[in-house]
C-alpha cells in the first residue's frame, strides 16, 4: 500500500501526455493561424525543438535537458505530420536530425549570448528544410527553386521567431526549477 511507483509512472505518463497534447496544439496553430499568404507556415515547432534542444545543452544535467529537447522535437514532427497530410516521421525525422545535430555542436559551447542560437537555428533549419525537401518531392528536386520558395524564406523566418523564443523559453524553464 505504501508503495508510490505507480503513482510515479503515472504522474510521467501523464506529464508526457500532457507535453505532447500542448505540442500538438502549438503545431495545430502553426499549421492554421501561422499561415503565410505565399503558402507556407512560420516554423514554430522546429524553432521550439531547437531552442529546447540549446537550452538542454546548457543545462545542469546535459544529458537529460536534451532528451527533453529530442521529445519536443519528435512529438512536434509527429503532429505536424499529423496535421499537414504528410508522411508520418518526415517531419519528425527532420526536426530529430537538425536537433541532433545543434545538441551535438553546441555541447562544449556557452549559451549565453544570442550568437549561438541564431546559428543554430540556421544550421538547423537548413538541415530540416533539406532532409524535407528530400523526403517530400517526388522526382528530381530544383535546388534553385527549393531555395527561393521554401529554404530562405524559413530559415528568415525562422530566425526572426528565435531570439524570442529562446530567452521566453529558457527563462520560463529556469523560473520552473
Amino acid at each position: 500500500m505504501g508503495d508510490t511507483q505507480p503513482r510515479r509512472l503515472e504522474e510521467l505518463l501523464a506529464r508526457e501526455i500532457g507535453l505532447a497534447l500542448a505540442i500538438g496544439v502549438i503545431a495545430l496553430v502553426q499549421v492554421t493561424l501561422l499561415s503565410m499568404p505565399l503558402g507556407f507556415s512560420a516554423p514554430l515547432i522546429p524553432v521550439l525543438a531547437i531552442c529546447r534542444t540549446l537550452i538542454g545543452v546548457g543545462s545542469a544535467f546535459p544529458d537529460n535537458g536534451v532528451m527533453r529537447g529530442l521529445r519536443w522535437a519528435l512529438y512536434g514532427g509527429l503532429s505536424l505530420d499529423i496535421l499537414a497530410a504528410t508522411p508520418l516521421g518526415s517531419h519528425a525525422l527532420a526536426i530529430l536530425l537538425a536537433a541532433v545535430t545543434v545538441a551535438a555542436a553546441a555541447r562544449r559551447l556557452r549559451i549565453e549570448g544570442p550568437l549561438l542560437p541564431l546559428a543554430a537555428m540556421l544550421v538547423s533549419s537548413l538541415i530540416y528544410e533539406l532532409v524535407l525537401a528530400l523526403m517530400l518531392q517526388p522526382g528530381p528536386i530544383s535546388w534553385e527553386s527549393t531555395a527561393r520558395v521554401a529554404l530562405l524564406p524559413d530559415m528568415l523566418i525562422a530566425l526572426i521567431l528565435t531570439l524570442p523564443t529562446f530567452f521566453v523559453l529558457r527563462w520560463m524553464l529556469r523560473r520552473q526549477l
